[in-house]
């Protein structure tokens, strides 16, 4: 920058710091001091408001049958609440898994899910943990008594009705061989066609005639035409039977 140009500068600068000194004068006159914050406003107030009636209340009494008899219990009746005997069983826990009733002897066999036990009681005898006392047996269910509330558990079975009535049909026993479907009329001069039984020799069934008391009016048949006809039929197997024999021995000898 030559000397003309510093020159031309000069009063720029000068003004720039005459501004400068003045506002730092008036900051230090206190002018701008005088600023503050306006209170702050007051909440506003609630809406009125109006007191609310509130129901009548309902005497407890009322409700004493929701308790008294429950509607998820099978008997209806409430459940016994245990006492402060630890002793006290639960029947809830007991499973009733085998009744026994002979003429000396009436017994409930029971199994304690929690314990993972099993409780023998005589009819008539108490448990040997609680106030239970078996009052009764029947042939599937044992009645508990517990100063008149009564509990009654059922054995359980898994024997399906269907498996015993199939058991019930005749000829599906054991060792006995079905039964044979009963064979339908055939029109006259018609010929029945039987399968053959299991044998070494494989063939087409045999013709064999109609059972004369099947058809209404059983016509002569010719004995050599159905002799005839057999003997085709046996060529027939035999002749298929060699055949595969010949097959057999083929692969046998191919294969080796």
């Amino acid at each position: 920058m030559n000397a003309a140009g510093q020159r031309r500068l000069t009063p720029v600068l000068g003004g720039v710091v005459i501004v400068l000194v003045g506002a730092l004068c008036v900051l230090a006159a206190g002018v701008g001091r005088g600023v503050r914050w306006d209170d702050p406003a007051g909440p506003q107030p609630l809406p009125a408001t109006r007191p609310v009636a509130m129901p009548t209340p309902v005497p407890l009494a009322r409700f004493a049958e929701v308790w008294q008899r429950p509607l998820f219990m099978a008997d209806r009746k409430p459940v016994a609440a245990a006492g402060d005997d630890d002793n006290a069983s639960n029947i809830g826990d007991l499973e009733l898994t085998g009744i026994i009733v002979t003429p000396g002897l009436r017994m409930a066999l029971l199994r304690d899910k929690g314990k993972d036990v099993t409780v023998r009681v005589k009819e008539g005898s108490p448990l040997a943990e609680g106030h239970w006392t078996l009052a009764s047996l029947t042939p599937r269910s044992a009645i508990f008594d517990n100063g008149g509330e009564h509990r009654e558990l059922t054995l359980k079975v898994s024997a399906p009705d269907a498996l015993a009535k199939d058991a019930r049909r005749p000829g599906n026993g054991p060792g006995q061989p079905p039964q044979a479907t009963p064979l339908q009329p055939l029109p006259p001069g018609a010929m029945r066609v039987e399968p053959s039984q299991s044998s070494g020799m494989t063939g087409p069934a045999l013709p064999h005639p109609v059972d004369a008391g099947a058809r209404q009016s059983p016509p002569r048949q010719d004995d050599d035409a159905l002799q005839r006809a057999r003997i085709e039929a046996l060529k027939q197997a035999v002749q298929k039977r060699r055949m595969e024999q010949q097959q057999q021995r083929q692969q046998a000898q191919d294969s080796q």
